[in-house]
């Protein structure tokens, strides 16, 4: 972490609807790449997702999503590191049964990458 880096919120909050357009891409890996290369994915089962490579296996299971929500409730941020309590929800299915609706509370941790850009390195969703 640089401490010498000026926090931008507003640089959060642009992060988190590329986040949500990638969640509903035609292309279901998309999001994966708004993550850290070393990313943490916990999603409260039993095992946390880790790395780039589990993110893209978990990526290829899951069902579309649409109408995706990343709703912050407090964010803290110093230098390339911010961390965002946020309500979620989004809703999920393929188009042959009915949709589902899921809402969730959760934490992401974001890191500002050598390239600038804001990728979450860390989320837990319960």
């Amino acid at each position: 972490m640089d401490p010498q880096l000026t926090f931008d919120e507003s640089e959060i909050r642009a992060a988190e609807r590329r986040l949500e357009t990638a969640l509903e891409a035609d292309d279901p890996t998309a999001w994966v790449f708004d993550y850290t290369d070393d990313a943490v994915f916990d999603g409260g089962g039993e095992h946390a997702s880790i790395g780039r490579e589990s993110l893209l296996s978990m990526a290829r299971s899951m069902r579309p999503l649409t109408s995706v929500s990343i709703r912050p409730l407090r964010t803290e941020g110093q230098g390339s590191l911010a961390a965002v309590w946020v309500e979620g929800s989004w809703v999920s299915g393929p188009t042959e049964s009915p949709p589902t609706t899921v809402n969730v509370r959760g934490l992401l941790v974001w890191r500002k990458e050598a390239d600038g850009v804001w990728r979450v390195a860390m989320e837990h969703i319960g």
